[in-house]
Order: C-alpha cells, then sequence, then structure tokens
C-alpha cells in the first residue's frame, strides 16, 4: 500500500461524497496520510453540506477540521456557483492547472488515487 491515498471525489452525488468522506476520516484514524480533493461536479454540494441541517454536514465538518480536504477546484467551484462558499467555509482553493486541482503532484509522490 501507498504511504498516501488521494481520494478524488469527481461525482456530484451525495452518495459518493459521503463515501469519499467515510473512507477519509477512516484511513486518517488508521494512520494513513489522505488527502481529499473535489473537482467535477463535487463542489456543488457545498451548497448543502455547509448546512447544519444536511445529512453530510456533521462528516465534512469533521473532515474539514482535520484538514483532509486539501485542494477544492477553482474552475469547477466558479462554474457550480460555490466559489463564494468555498472561500467562505475557508477550504484551499486550487486551480494552478489550467483552473484545475493538479494531479501529477500526488503521483510523483507516488500516492494512490482513488475516484468516488
Amino acid at each position: 500500500m501507498s504511504a498516501e491515498v488521494m481520494i478524488l471525489a469527481f461525482e456530484g452525488k451525495k452518495a459518493c461524497f459521503l463515501h469519499a468522506l467515510l473512507n477519509a476520516l477512516d484511513m486518517s484514524e488508521k494512520g494513513i496520510e489522505v488527502s481529499i480533493v473535489m473537482e467535477g461536479e463535487s463542489p456543488s454540494l457545498l451548497k448543502e453540506i455547509v448546512n447544519e441541517t444536511d445529512a453530510l454536514h456533521g462528516l465534512y465538518s469533521e473532515a474539514k477540521r482535520k484538514g483532509l480536504i486539501k485542494a477544492v477546484c477553482y474552475g469547477c467551484s466558479k462554474l457550480m456557483g460555490v466559489l463564494e462558499i468555498v472561500e467562505k467555509e475557508g477550504l484551499p482553493l486550487n486551480g494552478s492547472m489550467k483552473n484545475h486541482v493538479p494531479l501529477a503532484p500526488y503521483v510523483e509522490r507516488g500516492a494512490e488515487i482513488i475516484t468516488f
């Protein structure tokens, strides 16, 4: 197993993001270095999950508090209309690869990439 795992949250479906959060938290608790990268349609979920009444809010808040969300795509956040939410939440925006998050640094470090 690699020393680092990157969970690429790409789908805009809550069930997919639920499993991304659950696995990231589980891996972190087991001492595995894990990063969540929000790309594609997944940033759109922030419209809902930032609300305390949302079913995923607790898991999202825990992952955020533990610093597991390492990057949110700038271009996708802008396209999905959530750029202000990402900034307000203090999540790390990354658009260093033509407005998207580059995966090469993770690959170069030997990270295992899991896509949800």
